[in-house]
C-alpha cells in the first residue's frame, strides 16, 4: 500500500500493552499516535515504534518482557489468597484491595500493573511490592477497607460482624446524628481521607474519627456540592458549597433571599456581584471577571449577530479558548468591544481590523492569532483541514481507538 493512502492511528487509552504485532497491524498506518496513561512494550515493539516515528504521549513508559499469561482484574477486586497468581502478569483496571492472606499469592505473580491504587495491609512483609507498578497506599491491618466516598449511614450498613475499625479510601459525609450515635455505641473507629460534618456533631463525636482533611460546617447551613447562582433558590437561607461556585450578573437577584453563603473552593464572580457576595459570605479563593465567562473546547464560530445579542443583554464576554475560534469577517471593532478578556491555548482566526481591537484584551495566549489566509500560508492547512484535525472522528484517513485498556499481544 502506498504511504500516501495509509491511514493514521490514534490510540487513546489508560493502559496500552504492546508485546507483539503478529498480524502486522501497525504496518498498515503511515503515522501512529499513542496517548496513554501507561504503556508497556516489549523490546521488539519498542524498536518497531521508534522506527515508525510513532508520536508517544504517556506518563509511564516501560520496556518489559512479559512471559506468563495476562490476567485482568476489575475495579474493586480483592486479592485474598484464594486465587492462584503464580507466574501471571496482572493488570488491575482500577483500585485493588490486598488482604493479609493475599500477599503471598501476589508475591508469586510475575508482576502487577495498577491503573488505580493498590491498598495493602501496612504491617505485612512488603517485599512483594517491588513487583507492583502504580499507586500504592497502606491501611491498618485490622481494618475493614471501603473504597470510594460514603455517607456514614450507608457505610455502617456494610460493616461485617466483628469489624470495629472502618478504613475509607475517600470521603465520609457524617451529617446524620442517628448514624453517628450508632457508630459511637458500636465502638467504631472511622479512618478516612476527608470528613464532612456539622460543627455540633463534630464536637459530640470527634473522638471516633481519624481523618487527614476535616471540613466542619456551621450548624444550620444546607450543604451542596459544586453550584451556580442559578441554583441558589433551591436551597435554604444559609448555604455551604462543598466545592466551587460560579455565577453571572443575571444571578445577582438570587442573593435577595439569602442570609449567608460559604464556599469551600473557588467563587467565580462578575465584578458587579462582588459587593453583594461579600456582604453575604466568603470563599476559599476568588476569580473576578467582567462579563459572561465562556469556555470553548474544540471549534467555535462567532458572528456579528451573536455579538448583537450579547450587546442587547449588556453582557461582556470573557473567553477561554482551548481549540479554535473563528471570528466571522462581519464582526466589527465595535463588536469586539463587548469582549472583556481572552485566554487562548490554540488558534484564533480573525480579520486584521478586528484583531487590532482584540489584541489589548489578550490576557494569556499560546498558539496563533491572525488572518485565516496568513494561517494557511504558514501551515499549508485550510479551514476545512483544521476542522477535521479538531474533530478526529470525522477524518476519513484516521482510525481512532478510545478504550481503558488496549492489548496487542
Amino acid at each position: 500500500m502506498d504511504s500516501e493512502t495509509k491511514k493514521i492511528l490514534n490510540l487513546n487509552c489508560g493502559c496500552a500493552l504492546l508485546l507483539k504485532d503478529r498480524s502486522g497491524l501497525l504496518e498498515a498506518y503511515r503515522e501512529i499516535r499513542l496517548n496513554c496513561g501507561t504503556i508497556i512494550v516489549s523490546a521488539e515493539m519498542n524498536a518497531k515504534l521508534l522506527t515508525a516515528g510513532a508520536k508517544i504521549n504517556t506518563g509511564d513508559l516501560r520496556v518489559q518482557e512479559i512471559k506468563g499469561p495476562i490476567l485482568l482484574l476489575d475495579p474493586g477486586a480483592v486479592i485474598d489468597g484464594k486465587a492462584d497468581y503464580k507466574d501471571r502478569f496482572i493488570i488491575a483496571k482500577g483500585d485493588v484491595i490486598v488482604r493479609a492472606e493475599g500477599t503471598k499469592s501476589l508475591g508469586e505473580a510475575e508482576g502487577l500493573m495498577v491503573l488505580g491504587t493498590l491498598f495493602y495491609p501496612e504491617s505485612e512483609d512488603t517485599g512483594w511490592l517491588v513487583k507492583v507498578s502504580g499507586n500504592k497506599q497502606a491501611y491498618p491491618e485490622n481494618a475493614q477497607v471501603f473504597l470510594g466516598n460514603y455517607t456514614l449511614e450507608n457505610l455502617i450498613v456494610g460493616v461485617k460482624h466483628g469489624s470495629k475499625h472502618l478504613w475509607v479510601s475517600g470521603k465520609i459525609t457524617a451529617l446524620d446524628k442517628k448514624a453517628l450515635a450508632a457508630a459511637g455505641s458500636e465502638g467504631f473507629t472511622l479512618s478516612c481521607q476527608s470528613l464532612l460534618t456539622y460543627e455540633g456533631l463534630h464536637n459530640a463525636y470527634k473522638d471516633i474519627f481519624q481523618c487527614l482533611d476535616l471540613t466542619i460546617v456551621p450548624d444550620g447551613y444546607e450543604i451542596t456540592g459544586n453550584s451556580t447562582g442559578l441554583e441558589l433558590p433551591l436551597y435554604g437561607p444559609k448555604v455551604y458549597v462543598d466545592g466551587n461556585f460560579s455565577m453571572n450578573e443575571t444571578d445577582i437577584s438570587a442573593f435577595d433571599e439569602l442570609e449567608s453563603i460559604i464556599v469551600k473552593g473557588k467563587a467565580e464572580l462578575p465584578a458587579s456581584a462582588v459587593k453583594v457576595f461579600r456582604s453575604k459570605g466568603k470563599a476559599g479563593e476568588y476569580h473576578i471577571f467582567d462579563g459572561r465567562h465562556i469556555t470553548i473546547n474544540g471549534f467555535e464560530q462567532l458572528s456579528h449577530r451573536q455579538f448583537m445579542e450579547y450587546a442587547q443583554k449588556g453582557e461582556k464576554l470573557i473567553l477561554t479558548i482551548n481549540g479554535c475560534l473563528l471570528v466571522d469577517d462581519d464582526v466589527s471593532p465595535e463588536d469586539i468591544a463587548w469582549i472583556s478578556s481572552v485566554t487562548y491555548n490554540g488558534i484564533i482566526l480573525i480579520s486584521s481590523s478586528a484583531k487590532a481591537g482584540l489584541a489589548p484584551k489578550i490576557k494569556e495566549g499560546n498558539g496563533f492569532m491572525g488572518d485565516q489566509a496568513v494561517f494557511e500560508q504558514l501551515t499549508g492547512k485550510t479551514l476545512q483541514d483544521l476542522v477535521k484535525e479538531m474533530s478526529p472522528y470525522q477524518e476519513d484517513n484516521v482510525d481512532s481507538i478510545n478504550t481503558g485498556i488496549y492489548m496487542l499481544i
